[in-house]
């Protein structure tokens, strides 16, 4: 398993160093600290950048910050156990550990039914601190309803799966 969490480290200050990377992440696991809101989240996904004003703490283990969830900040704790896809929301591109995801939860029928959802991050300063972590803004699980369009035809939601499994 260690191998798998420095796995889940080095892709993720992989994609740091080029911009915005989204950590999914089931918060139902006993050492993930979330708000109580969050707690029962299979699929938590959350938006860091170094460019983001609040210092996080990235090790092999874990990743811990203060993170602000409805305007609240919030001390947390996500331990890469609980990560289970890690991807760039502006590249489309990222990885997903397979056995990380949890067993209750086909991501593959919530990606055809538009279950997950990226939202688009703000624009970046030019400049980035060079030797500092910073983050963060959090997206939660959201769903894509289909809508009666003018003609009262509903539309059907966007097929959004980007994840590649890695085996």
């Amino acid at each position: 398993m260690e191998t798998l969490n420095k796995k889940k480290y080095d892709f993720l200050l992989f994609l740091l160093e080029s911009g915005d990377a989204m950590v999914c992440l089931d918060a139902r696991l006993p050492d993930v600290d979330v708000p109580d809101s969050q707690k029962a989240n299979s699929s938590l996904n959350l938006i860091f950048n170094l460019n983001f004003r609040r210092p996080i703490e990235i090790n092999e283990d874990a990743i811990s910050a203060t993170l602000a969830f409805n305007g609240r900040p919030h001390k947390c704790r996500l331990p890469f156990e609980a990560v289970w896809a890690i991807y760039d929301p502006n590249m489309k591109n990222g990885q997903v550990w397979e056995e990380s995801i949890p067993e209750d939860m086909n991501l593959a029928d919530q990606a055809a039914s538009g279950m997950v959802e990226q939202t688009a991050p703000a624009p970046k300063p030019a400049a980035k601190p060079e030797n500092k972590l910073k983050s963060l803004k959090t997206s939660g699980k959201s769903s894509a309803e289909a809508k009666p369009s003018a003609e009262g035809t509903p539309k059907t939601p966007r097929d959004r799966s980007h994840l590649r499994v890695i085996k």
